[in-house]
């Protein structure tokens, strides 16, 4: 499928270059400046040691970091894959020209007789992972504090599929599935639960205050009044009750008792 790209980006270059391993000339000016919003934008990357999050104990901070680096950003490639590669190409200009760090991780460049070639997979390797993992965040935080439904976790991202981009659909080893991204995913945590809260008439700074709160400190859930009493099935499918509850010792029980049949030649029957 091909992809429509905005002619008009954030910050336009007089040349973009599309090569995986292109040599970009030393000489090359930055235009516009290196800006403050560009050092942010930077940091995206580099280094993100505390990804994966495992746990909870820092998962407000990091995801507000990650937040407001991922929400900038967009703003400043204006949504759109040439937006995208413009940055990069201001991004290694500087990097070049000394006013940027390389960092050691990501790789972003391979060093071959004293030239730099620099790997363009790499920005967006690194970008589809971060804001894979910003999603989740979200997604596992919607979950435990407000007790939503799986379909109510992907609307809190808007009401319509996002418009394809490539640079979103390149990732390598581990995270390779498509994104499947809805048309708000790109706004602030913050405006996306005014918006929730108008859409679920519930009060925005409740909202809010729970989904910020620490999991050691929250007790109890709230739900949204739009999701009460409604479950697909997926998600009742593992709550019954009385003797059909689900045991993990008779399933593991079960499990042993099948797998010694099959090796000694038997199957039980249901």
């Amino acid at each position: 499928m091909k992809v429509e790209e905005t002619k008009d980006t954030a910050m336009p270059l007089e040349a973009i270059s599309h090569a995986d391993s292109n040599m970009t000339p030393t000489s090359s000016p930055i235009n516009p400046k290196w800006s403050p919003q560009d050092e942010i934008c930077a940091k995206l990357f580099g280094p993100w040691d505390n990804l994966p999050c495992y746990d909870h104990i820092n998962e407000v901070r990091l995801l507000r970091d990650l937040d407001n680096a991922i929400v900038l950003f967009e703003q400043q490639i204006d949504h759109s894959d040439a937006g995208f590669r413009a940055w990069r190409t201001r991004h290694i200009q500087a990097m070049e020209s000394g006013l940027a760090p390389v960092p050691g991780f990501p790789c972003l460049q391979t060093v071959r007789k004293g030239k730099r070639i620099w790997h363009d997979d790499a920005w967006e390797q690194r970008y589809f992972y971060l804001v894979y993992q910003r999603r989740e965040i979200i997604m596992g935080r919607l979950s435990r504090l407000l007790a939503l439904p799986r379909y109510a976790q992907e609307d809190f991202f808007g009401q319509r599929p996002a418009l394809p981009r490539m640079m979103l659909q390149r990732g390598n080893g581990r995270y390779t599935r498509h994104l499947l991204l809805r048309c708000d995913w790109w706004q602030s945590v913050d405006n996306l639960l005014k918006a929730a809260a108008e859409r679920w008439k519930m009060d925005e700074s409740e909202l809010k205050a729970r989904f910020w709160a620490d999991d050691s400190a929250s007790s109890g859930e709230i739900q949204a009044k739009e999701w009460d009493g409604v479950i697909k099935e997926e998600d009742s499918a593992g709550s019954c009750t009385g003797k059909d509850a689900f045991s993990p010792f008779d399933f593991a029980a079960n499990w042993a008792s099948e797998a010694w049949w099959y090796v000694h030649g038997r199957r039980t029957t249901l």
